[in-house]
């Protein structure tokens, strides 16, 4: 099993995650508000989390994340993937006939006491100490028109372009280069013969690419290798096989870039 280091916040240092490690998720983004509507930055906190948990079980890692509880400073939420239904604070059960979605969020209280060892992962000035009140703002950008404009891919590209321990740039400028570098990938991977092996001379891209993910989730470098890939492929006047390209952008929740455009 290949080894993951994250930055615990607590230590101020980067330390490694084995199985079984409990990993304890905070949020020190910036809040931003925007009446009638969800912002594009104030999302990024989620699909961090979702990408980090993802990738984590992609690696074979059996790790349980924790929050922290507002009714105790003693005892900490770890999130549940039981789908039976819980008993709320009142006795009473929870309806059975709640979405999917919910049963799978459900949170377990969990003592502090009883966890042997966790990872502090802070999403946002967890590094550097980055002082909010001086970080200038941006005009938010809702998540709607940010969809409907640019897209997903767009969308996700500009998310987990900035390291997440590191603030966000503007989000207009960086919606724009996500939507061309999405549009780039598109083109390559039209080029491309499709559910083949990529050529084992370039084996060494996919390498890299885990290497920057298991390296405290650097996905700005991680980017950085994909398309390092994207251009060697062009170099060769595409014609190879696609397969390394689908899973690093599947890794990334980008596989829609390699889905036929209807």
């Amino acid at each position: 099993m290949r080894e993951i280091r994250l930055y615990d916040s607590l230590s101020g240092q980067l330390v490694p995650v084995t199985a079984g490690d409990a990993i304890r998720v905070e949020v020190r983004t910036a809040p931003i508000s925007t009446e009638g509507g969800v912002d594009v930055e104030s999302t990024r906190p989620l699909v961090l989390f979702s990408f980090l948990e993802r990738f984590l079980q992609r690696e074979g890692f059996g790790t349980k994340f924790l929050f922290d509880s507002p009714s105790s400073a003693d005892m900490l939420y770890e999130l549940s993937e039981g789908r039976e239904p819980t008993s709320a604070s009142d006795g009473t059960e929870h309806d059975p006939e709640l979405s999917e979605h919910d049963t799978e969020m459900s949170l377990l209280e969990v003592p502090r006491a009883d966890v042997d060892r966790w990872v502090n992962v802070c999403f946002g000035a967890g590094r550097d100490g980055v002082d909010w009140e001086r970080v200038s703002r941006s005009e938010p950008v809702l998540l709607s028109d940010a969809l409907e404009r640019f897209g997903h891919p767009a969308v996700a590209l500009y998310l987990l372009g900035t390291h997440y321990s590191l603030p966000l740039g503007d989000p207009s400028t960086g919606l724009v280069t996500g939507s061309r570098n999405a549009g780039r990938i598109r083109e390559v991977v039209g080029t491309l013969t499709s559910d083949q092996p990529s050529p084992p001379d370039m084996r060494h891209y996919m390498d890299a690419f885990r290497d920057a993910l298991a390296d405290d989730l650097d996905t700005p470098l991680a980017f950085v290798v994909l398309f390092e890939w994207v251009l060697e492929a062009e170099r060769r006047g595409g014609e190879i096989g696609d397969n390394d390209l689908r899973v690093m952008l599947e890794v990334l929740e980008l596989d829609d870039l390699a889905a036929p455009v209807a």
